[in-house]
């Protein structure tokens, strides 16, 4: 396996992917990368996830160590809003390389709750929101406007289980449904705050909402419940001058393929056990972005050689295929940087064949 890695792409170049346009020729490397940027500079998760100039150096770090063509902004990206509505996030000091998280049993909307005036974090200057906004502007800075620059925010339904916690809201689907819906929509307007510091910050945007999973929730929980504010999302974003969402579920979803077409965000995520034969053909149907991911335990446990060779044969199976990309899953922290530009060669290799 020779070593002929590509300088990142263009926003050009990645606009006519987006678009599905079949003349694009190229695809787009995206390896998911979050706790793992700590590693780039010898530093902690919880370390990076708390100082605005050293995620800016993580990420500036990122992108010359793999030039993948996009960055996002976000360690533990799950966490962001809800710590800023009053949930406490445990961190982790010294040499401890574990994934900040959200207190067990740390949620702070009782079940029932009204939520109808409840307060809107100001991502200017509530919890750690405006960390990742500096570190968008700082990044901006040191490598211009052409770096596919993401802000990572939490999906509605994930923020939902973060505010109220899985038990509750799970039972509440069954038995208060229309207080979940007024869950879902303050999640909604909490999201779009911490977006629109993103869009005016100068960066574009990614959805995380792996809790809405069918592996955790049934396709018609998802349709009556996650749908309608994911939909009213991506109508939004695309108010804002926003021309791509990408939505990220990990899992198979393939059993809510059907639905997340339907959402609007134009970029969805098949993961590396979701069915890429039914994926592809509806993302073709509809005109949709679709990613698909190499798995983490492969990233982390294999040899270099195997994961080109995986990445190999995902790259077969995208070949023609308006709007394919390659990614990764979640990269485990300390993952060796050759594993990961492995994949990236799989993908150079196979365009100059």
């Amino acid at each position: 396996m020779a070593q002929t890695l590509r300088s990142p792409l263009t926003r050009a170049q990645i606009e006519k992917v987006l678009r599905c346009d079949p003349t694009a020729n190229v695809v787009p490397f995206l390896p998911a990368i979050y706790e793992h940027k700590a590693a780039f500079i010898g530093s902690t998760p919880s370390a990076i996830a708390r100082d605005a100039n050293l995620l800016t150096r993580a990420l500036i770090a990122e992108y010359e160590n793999v030039e993948p063509d996009a960055l996002a902004v976000g360690v533990d990206v799950y966490n962001l809003e809800a710590e800023a509505c009053g949930c406490k996030v445990t961190f982790y000091e010294g040499d401890d390389t574990s994934i900040p998280g959200i207190s067990p049993g740390d949620h702070v909307i009782p079940a029932g709750t009204d939520l109808s005036s409840a307060k809107v974090p100001n991502p200017l200057t509530d919890g750690r929101m405006p960390i990742n906004l500096q570190a968008v502007r700082n990044v901006r800075r040191a490598l211009g406007d052409d770096i596919w620059l993401r802000g990572a925010i939490s999906g509605p339904f994930s923020l939902a289980i973060s505010l109220v916690g899985a038990e509750t809201l799970f039972f509440a689907c069954v038995d208060e449904p229309e207080w979940v819906h007024e869950v879902l929509a303050y999640s909604g307007r909490i999201i779009k705050a911490f977006a629109k510091g993103y869009i005016d910050a100068g960066a574009e945007l990614i959805i995380f909402d792996s809790q809405a999973s069918p592996e955790l929730l049934s396709p018609a929980m998802y349709e009556e419940f996650v749908l309608p504010v994911t939909t009213d999302f991506a109508s939004w974003a695309t108010s804002q001058g926003v021309t791509d969402v990408p939505l990220v579920i990990g899992g198979n979803t393939t059993r809510i393929a059907e639905h997340l077409v339907e959402t609007g965000c134009n970029n969805l995520l098949c993961d590396f056990t979701g069915d890429f034969e039914e994926w592809s053909d509806l993302c073709q149907q509809y005109d949709r972005a679709m990613r698909r991911n190499i798995s983490p335990h492969l990233l982390q446990k294999g040899s270099p050689d195997d994961i080109y060779a995986a990445a190999q044969a995902e790259m077969a199976k995208g070949a023609g295929i308006p709007g394919f990309i390659l990614g990764t899953a979640v990269i485990p922290f300390g993952t060796p940087t050759a594993n990961i530009l492995a994949v990236k060669q799989a993908i150079v290799d196979a365009a100059s064949s």
